[in-house]
């Protein structure tokens, strides 16, 4: 088995185009039925009355159109700056299918998951109706608000970036940090008003109560929500879905289960099949596009499918990285 450190993923990702194809592929195979992808296993540090602080997720996949299968494990702990620490870290394993042999362990320290839920952010951006410009609103100031701001507006015709946070100050960083996209960057004191300024928009928060709600959205808006991804998670007032003209999801039982799309299931606000499958979107140039004035909603939890598609993307890639640095 061989064991990979970041310092080796790092530069093989640093193709966006080759990624994004990479994680692409994992959607289509996953909505085409090619995908074998357990639960999740979550596990959530705090509750019970107190604040939750952490979680841990374990995710698996393998393809029927792969020579591999994978096991990741990706931690966020919330509270990890004030200690010096970053908030994510993890690993991925890759095993061969054919005969369960272990291939590569890769050190990643979480950046393969944020890499991979990046790419299907900025996939997703891509059904955006078509205007102009994109006049990007992320909610959030950490580490995937920066990326998902990084890698929609590489991938996406963005013409403005506006940033909102529980924390003014944090919001000011993650502006001076994105000052190289070379983008009018604009921080804003309420979720209204980056909605009144933007027609897609994303939340990258933790948070566990909504924090955008159906009166501030509008026809012609797109909403990608990224930080639902355990049980008790909720960014988006369920009223938007039951509002949206299109709701968006990357799995079916994983978003009824912790996702923006089981809130309003369970409030009785939409029915269980009042979806559309992101892969099958992305992988269909035949499927019908969101017209420029519904309202959509892509609620993503993140799949194993991803993280099988992005590690075997980087193991079939190392050895060239390898001779290219030589």
């Amino acid at each position: 088995m061989r064991v990979v450190s970041l310092d080796e993923i790092r530069p093989i990702l640093e193709n966006k185009a080759d990624v994004l194809e990479a994680v692409k592929q994992g959607f289509v195979q996953h909505s085409g039925g090619h995908i074998n992808m357990p639960n999740p296993v979550q596990l959530i540090f705090g509750g019970a009355g107190n604040p939750v602080f952490g979680d841990c997720h374990i995710k698996t996949a393998s393809s029927s159109l792969s020579p591999y299968f994978c096991v990741k494990v990706a931690s966020g702990f919330y509270q990890n700056p004030a200690k010096g620490l970053p908030v994510n870290n993890g690993m991925v394993m890759l095993f061969s299918s054919e005969t369960g042999q272990p291939l590569a362990l890769f050190q990643d320290d979480g950046h393969m998951t944020s890499v991979r839920t990046a790419a299907a952010g900025a996939l997703s951006a891509s059904l955006a109706p078509a205007k102009h410009s994109v006049c990007l609103g992320i909610i959030g100031t950490g580490h995937q608000a920066e990326m998902q701001a990084r890698w929609i507006s590489e991938c996406c015709n963005v013409s403005q970036i506006c940033l909102w946070g529980r924390s003014p100050e944090k919001a000011s960083a993650l502006k001076d940090r994105l000052d190289d996209l070379n983008l009018p960057i604009d921080t804003v004191s309420t979720v209204a008003d980056l909605c009144a300024g933007s027609n897609v928009i994303v939340t990258t928060t933790p948070s566990t109560s909504p924090i955008l709600f159906g009166k501030d959205v509008a026809d012609g808006q797109h909403i990608i929500a990224v930080g639902s991804d355990s049980p008790g998670k909720i960014e988006l007032d369920p009223a938007i879905l039951a509002k949206a003209d299109i709701i968006i999801i990357d799995d079916q039982q994983q978003c009824l289960n912790h996702g923006e799309f089981g809130h309003a299931v369970r409030a009785g606000l939409v029915a269980e099949d009042a979806h559309r499958s992101l892969g099958q979107l992305l992988g269909d140039s035949n499927a019908d596009q969101i017209g420029p004035d519904s309202l959509s909603v892509v609620d993503l939890t993140g799949l194993g499918a991803q993280d099988l598609a992005l590690a075997s993307f980087v193991y079939e890639n190392l050895d060239e990285q390898s001779a290219t640095s030589v």
